[in-house]
């Protein structure tokens, strides 16, 4: 079967074997299916390459993934690095009606009693109801209507007024709506709304406290708009702040302090309590050593499908493919071979020719070595092994695995150690320039989170080094959507191979065009011969 490359060069338009009866078309296939065959070759040699990068960048986002969900600093929740996602607590409060709360982290006491006096509240005032209609006036209604009717001021037919010190302008040809949306979208800090079931307006400030105010008798424009709207603006509205007794703390006379916040949610000593309402509750904290056990559980159990599929991949086989010579693997197809075979026959040939690709991958091997070392060495606060994380013989790779009931006993009995152990920070920040010095003083003084984190960085870190350098993994085979999609080691491999399967596929066709011509001249001089053969023939008979 003439090859795919092959037809593609043979575009010409030939006809041949026209005196000598050959099949010349068919010869010249067979007489450079050796050039044929070294174009082949590279094309899958460029096939692999390409393969190879793909496995090392499902591996890029796979670590990526793994830093984005532990390693991210927005997401306190499960940001490993912080000692506040290790500490979680049971919450129980004497009255929910009085007041709520959680924990952020460590807290400083387990029990608390707190006395709400005063909610924190927003400055708010309400218009009467019906003014909007006995002014004959409508959502609807045009600014310069709402002006006449009120008694506002257009300047340059533009609409100016103030509220808290913020102006505010709007076109006449708008309506009172998007007057409303203007004052909600601008910077004043109020929001004003209209219910028509309640035929009134109600404006409040947007947030809570004593700090905020509604001041709309500062500006004529303003106080006439929202006077003729039915509000009672003969002063400035003000917020109020929530007023509370917490824990008996009292001055230097002995009295009780109160308290104020501008906001019904606040955090003191690590706890955040949430106001509900006037009145005394008593609030009880315990450790929910279950909680913290998860979130540690869950962490361990991502690194261990992280480490199992890198370890897969160094460690997984190339398949034979059962040729003439017992040594020969699953290759990708040519296009002569796929063109005789059914897309299933592919699928599963490609599946095998996929496998094994990094195979004892020295880099690959250098992530798992560097990973079970940050996890397994001891930390000055002691070794994950002494709280029951082990990480196993060296035939289980880098994976770890946890000891229930021990954890959770260390939990119990000395979580502050446990926290240490995982997040101990060295006075030496990260920094791929760092001297081997400096380095190893930051390991020796990290905790185990920290020196995994290092590793990430060193492997699929997006920054660049003194030199220019990202992450070794990037490096070599790129990032999708960074520069080094297209700037790695293995790209370049990629196209030089393409350059030369071009300069292979130039060559071919000089070939087979040399080919075709001289075939073209052993044509035209059998043709001459037959002339001749006839012109002696008719001659000779006469």
């Amino acid at each position: 079967m003439a090859s795919s490359i092959s037809n593609i060069l043979n575009t010409k338009l030939r006809f041949t074997g026209m005196a000598s009866g050959l099949d010349t078309d068919a010869i010249v296939q067979q007489m450079i299916r050796v050039q044929q065959a070294k174009v082949d070759k590279v094309k899958q040699e460029k096939q692999l390459l390409e393969w190879k990068r793909d496995d090392y960048r499902s591996i890029i986002n796979m670590l990526r993934s793994f830093k984005d969900e532990f390693f991210d600093v927005l997401k306190p929740a499960t940001y490993m690095r912080s000692s506040s996602t290790y500490y979680a607590y049971k919450v129980k409060t004497t009255d929910e009606n009085v007041a709520t709360a959680k924990s952020n982290g460590k807290v400083a006491m387990m029990e608390h009693t707190i006395k709400v006096e005063q909610l924190a509240e927003k400055a708010k005032m309400e218009s009467r109801v019906g003014e909007l209609g006995l002014n004959g006036l409508s959502m609807d209604s045009k600014i310069s209507e709402v002006a006449n009717s009120l008694g506002l001021n257009l300047e340059d037919n533009k609409l100016s007024l103030e509220i808290n010190g913020e102006e505010i302008k709007i076109s006449a040809d708008k309506t009172l709506n998007d007057l409303i949306s203007a004052i909600n979208n601008s910077d004043a800090g109020v929001r004003i709304s209209y219910s028509s079931f309640l035929d009134k307006f109600i404006v409040e400030s947007k947030a809570t406290g004593a700090d905020e105010k509604i001041d709309v008798i500062s500006n004529s424009n303003a106080k006439n708009l929202f006077y003729g709207l039915g509000f009672d603006v003969d002063e400035v509205k003000y917020g109020k702040n929530a007023k509370f007794k917490l824990d008996g703390k009292k001055d230097s006379n002995g009295q009780e302090v109160i308290t104020e916040k501008n906001s019904n949610t606040f955090t003191i000593d690590g706890v955040t309590y949430t106001l509900t309402g006037v009145g005394e509750a008593k609030i009880t904290l315990t450790q929910d050593t279950d909680a913290i056990y998860e979130k540690i559980k869950s962490f361990i159990d991502k690194y261990n499908e992280i480490v199992e599929k890198i370890t897969t991949k160094v460690t997984e086989k190339r398949p034979r493919s059962g040729g003439t010579d017992k040594g020969d693997y699953y290759l990708p197809l040519t296009d002569e071979q796929r063109e005789a075979m059914t897309e299933d026959e592919i699928k599963k040939w490609e599946e095998k020719a996929k496998t094994g690709l990094l195979r004892n991958d020295s880099l690959l091997h250098g992530v798992l070595e560097r990973m079970r070392s940050a996890m397994n060495d001891l930390t000055e606060a002691g070794g994950l092994f002494s709280i029951g994380i082990s990480t196993g013989s060296w035939r289980n790779g880098a994976k770890l695995f946890i000891d229930e009931d021990k954890l959770k006993k260390a939990i119990e009995d000395n979580l502050d150690k446990v926290v240490e152990i995982f997040t101990k920070t060295s006075e030496i920040s990260y920094s791929p320039d760092n001297s081997s010095e400096l380095r190893d003083k930051r390991y020796k003084e990290s905790g185990v989170v920290e020196r995994l984190f290092d590793v990430l960085q060193d492997y699929i870190r997006t920054t660049r080094s003194e030199s220019g350098q990202k992450g070794l993994l990037l490096e070599k085979a790129g990032l999708v959507g960074d520069v080094t999609e297209y700037q790695n080691t293995l790209t370049k491999q990629i196209n030089e191979k393409q350059d030369y399967i071009q300069e292979l596929i130039n060559k071919l066709y000089e070939k087979q065009e040399s080919l075709y011509i001289k075939f073209a001249y052993m044509e035209t001089a059998l043709s001459r011969m037959s002339a001749q053969s006839s012109w002696f023939t008719q001659n000779f008979n006469r």
